[in-house]
């Protein structure tokens, strides 16, 4: 009985587009990728973007590179032996929602979207609990 409650409960999440974009957290793993390719296209080697909650007690991006050393080095098999905070980023998710564009032609083409900030290396020492960068790019390096 309990697995056809499971069952049930699930479908209606999934019927109810809310909740599985909740459920499967589509919005932070699409906001997650962004963060990576940014820092990857502003690093060099490894590079790996960590969020940061401003909301809450949010630590200087350096404090959020170093407590990630031990498994990002883990991740990397040892192949560097340091980490460091070298950018910091910001993406604003309050954002226009802009129509799918399956085809060749772009529908709402000229709109504004997304909207990001770049704090660059000084974002690594953005005070601590204060709203700034969200994501924090840290490199491994000898």
């Amino acid at each position: 009985m309990r697995t056809n409650m499971f069952v049930v409960g699930a479908l209606l999440c999934f019927l109810n587009i809310a909740c599985a974009i909740d459920h499967y957290a589509l919005t932070y793993n699409y906001f997650d990728e962004m963060a990576q390719n940014y820092c990857a296209a502003k690093g060099t080697g490894w590079t790996f973007s960590l969020r940061r909650d401003c909301g809450n007690v949010a630590p200087t991006c350096n404090d959020i590179c170093e407590s990630a050393s031990a498994e990002i080095l883990r991740i990397i098999y040892h192949q560097q032996h340091k980490v460091a905070c070298f950018d910091a980023f910001e993406i604003n998710k309050d954002h226009n929602q802009l129509l799918a564009n399956p085809t060749i032609s772009q529908p709402d083409a000229g709109k504004v979207s997304f909207a990001t900030y770049g704090y660059g290396s000084g974002g690594c020492t953005w005070p601590p609990n204060n709203c700034g960068p969200n994501y924090c790019c840290c490199n491994a390096f000898d």
